[in-house]
C-alpha cells in the first residue's frame, strides 16, 4: 500500500510538472505572437471603451429614433429609414475622408510631427464642407424624387421626402464636427467625442419626445419632428466641438486658422493614401444603398424588418467598430515608429480581442431579440421578419468582427488602404448584390434567406483579410517624411 501511495505521489508530481511545462511553453509562444503586456492592454481599453460608448450613444439616438416612430406604424419607420438613405452615404464619404486621414495622422503622431497632423486635418474638412453642402443642395432641391427610387409607396414617399428635406439642413454640422472629432482619435484623444455625443443624445431625444408626440404645447409632427430633434442635435455637436477645440484641445492644436492653413506638398499624398478609403467608403455605402434597394422592393414588412434589424445590429457592433478603430490607430502608430515586428503583434492582439468582442455581441443580439421586438408596434409579418433577421445578424457577429477589424483596423492603419478596397467593395459588387437580386427577384427566396445572401460577402471578406494579415505584406508609412525604396513599395504588393 505504501508503494502504491508513492507511485500515485509520483504519478500526481510528474502530471504537474509536464503540465507546468506546457503552460510555460504555451505562455512563450503567446507572447511571441501577442502583446499581452499590462501597458498594451490598458492603452488599448482606453481607447476601445470610449469609441464603443460613443457608439452606443449614436445607435441609441438610432434605436430611440426607432422606438418612438415605432408607435406610429410600418409606414413612419420606413419613411425615416429610406429618408436616412442620403444621410448614409454621406457618412460613409464622410468616414472616408476622415479614415484615410486618419491612416496619415496616426502615423505622424508616432512621429510625433504636429505640423503636418494640423494640415491634414484642415485638408480633411475643407473636402468634407464641398462633399456635405453638395449632398444638401440635392436633398433640398429633389426629396420626392430621391424617395422615389427606394419605393413606390406614396404615403411612404410623402413622408420621408419631408424627412429628407428636414435632416439635411445637419449634413453640414454634423459633417464639420464628426471630422474633426475623429481626426481626435487618432491621436489617441477619444473621450472628446464620446462626451460630445453623450451631451448630443439626451438634446436629440428630448426634442423627438416633444415634436413627434406634440408635447409641452408643440404640434405633433410625427416623422418631421424625428427630423428636427435629429438635426438639433447636430447643430449642437458642432457647438460644443468648436467650444473644446479653443477651450480644452491642447493636443492637436487645432483653430479655425488651420482650415484655411496652405497644404499644397500635403495634396499629392493624401490623395494617393486616402481616396482608396474614400472610394472604399462611398462604394461600399451606395452598394449597402443598393441593398436596402432589393429590400424595399420585395414586401414593406420587410423594409421594417430591415430597419429595425439594421438598429438593432449596430447596438451589438459598439464593441467591435471599438476594437476596430483602437487597431486603425496603435497599427498606425506603430508603423510610424518604425517597429515592424512590433506592428505584426498588435494587428494580431486586435483581432484576438475582435474575436472575443465578436462572440459578446452575438450573445447580447440573442439576449435582446425577445424585448426589443415587444417594444414595437408594427405588424405581425413585419415582426416574423425582424426575429428572423436578427437571429442572422446575431450568427455573423464573430465573423463580422474579423472583417471590419482587418479592413477598417489593421490594413487602413498598415496603410494598405488599396488591398483594403478592393476586397471590400469588390465583395460586394460581385457577389453580395449579383446573389441578393437573384435570390429575390428571380428565385424569390424568403425573406431570411435574401437577406441572408446579401451579407455572405462578409465571409470572403474575413479570410482575405486574415491571409493579407498573415503574410505581412501590408505595413507601409504612408507620411510625407517616409523615404520609401522601389523594393520597399515593391514588397508591399
Amino acid at each position: 500500500m505504501r508503494c502504491k501511495s508513492k507511485i500515485d505521489v509520483l504519478v500526481v508530481v510528474t502530471l504537474a510538472l509536464l503540465c507546468r511545462c506546457c503552460y510555460t511553453v504555451l505562455a512563450m509562444k503567446l507572447r511571441e505572437r501577442y502583446l499581452f503586456n499590462k501597458q498594451f492592454i490598458l492603452g488599448a481599453i482606453a481607447i476601445i471603451l470610449p469609441i464603443a460608448l460613443q457608439n452606443i450613444i449614436n445607435y441609441g439616438v438610432n434605436l430611440m429614433d426607432s422606438v418612438m416612430l415605432g408607435q406610429l406604424g410600418d409606414v413612419a419607420i420606413s419613411a425615416a429609414n429610406l429618408g436616412g438613405q442620403p444621410f448614409f452615404l454621406l457618412t460613409m464619404f464622410g468616414f472616408g475622408i476622415a479614415s484615410g486621414a486618419n491612416v496619415m495622422i496616426a502615423q505622424y503622431w508616432g512621429k510625433g510631427d504636429m505640423d503636418h497632423i494640423r494640415r491634414i486635418m484642415g485638408f480633411a474638412l475643407r473636402l468634407t464642407l464641398g462633399v456635405s453642402l453638395l449632398f444638401t443642395v440635392v436633398c433640398i432641391a429633389v426629396p420626392r424624387q430621391i424617395m422615389s427610387l427606394f419605393t413606390s409607396n406614396p404615403s411612404t414617399i410623402e413622408q420621408g421626402a419631408d424627412y429628407l428635406w428636414i435632416i439635411s439642413i445637419g449634413y453640414v454640422f454634423y459633417s464639420l464636427s464628426n471630422c474633426y472629432m475623429t481626426s481626435l482619435r487618432a491621436v489617441e484623444k477619444v473621450g472628446v467625442s464620446m462626451t460630445i455625443y453623450g451631451m448630443s443624445f439626451f438634446i436629440n431625444v428630448a426634442v423627438n419626445y416633444v415634436f413627434i408626440f406634440g408635447k409641452l404645447g408643440a404640434p405633433a409632427l410625427g416623422v418631421k419632428g424625428a427630423a428636427i430633434g435629429t438635426v438639433t442635435a447636430r447643430v449642437s455637436e458642432f457647438v460644443l466641438s468648436l467650444i473644446y477645440m479653443y477651450a480644452f484641445d491642447k493636443r492637436t492644436g487645432f483653430r479655425i486658422k488651420h482650415f484655411f492653413a496652405k497644404s499644397g506638398d500635403m495634396v499629392k499624398p493624401f490623395m494617393k493614401n486616402c481616396l482608396p478609403v474614400i472610394g472604399n467608403e462611398l462604394l461600399w455605402g451606395f452598394g449597402t444603398v443598393m441593398i436596402t434597394l432589393i429590400i424595399s422592393n420585395l414586401s414593406d414588412d420587410f423594409i421594417a424588418a430591415g430597419s429595425i434589424a439594421t438598429v438593432v445590429n449596430q447596438i451589438s457592433l459598439v464593441g467591435i467598430m471599438g476594437v476596430s478603430n483602437a487597431a486603425a490607430v496603435l497599427t498606425g502608430k506603430t508603423v510610424g515608429e518604425g517597429d515592424r515586428e512590433k506592428v505584426q503583434k498588435v494587428a494580431d492582439t486586435m483581432l484576438l480581442f475582435s474575436l472575443i468582442v465578436g462572440l459578446f455581441g452575438c450573445a447580447l443580439l440573442f439576449a435582446l431579440r425577445i424585448p426589443i421586438l415587444s417594444i414595437y408596434d408594427i405588424s405581425a409579418g413585419a415582426k416574423e421578419i425582424t426575429s428572423q433577421l436578427i437571429m442572422i445578424l446575431a450568427a455573423l457577429q464573430v465573423i463580422l468582427a474579423v472583417d471590419i477589424t482587418c479592413i477598417v483596423g489593421v490594413l487602413r492603419g498598415g496603410g494598405d488602404t488599396r488591398f483594403a478596397f478592393i476586397i471590400d467593395v469588390g465583395t460586394v459588387y460581385l457577389i453580395a448584390l449579383p446573389l441578393g437580386a437573384i435570390a429575390g427577384f428571380v428565385l424569390h427566396f424568403p425573406a431570411w434567406a435574401v437577406y441572408l445572401i446579401l451579407r455572405c460577402d462578409t465571409f470572403v471578406k474575413s479570410v482575405l483579410g486574415l491571409v493579407r494579415v498573415a503574410r505581412r505584406k501590408w505595413q507601409r508609412d504612408v507620411t510625407v517624411s517616409a523615404v520609401v525604396t522601389k523594393s520597399d513599395a515593391d514588397s508591399a504588393y
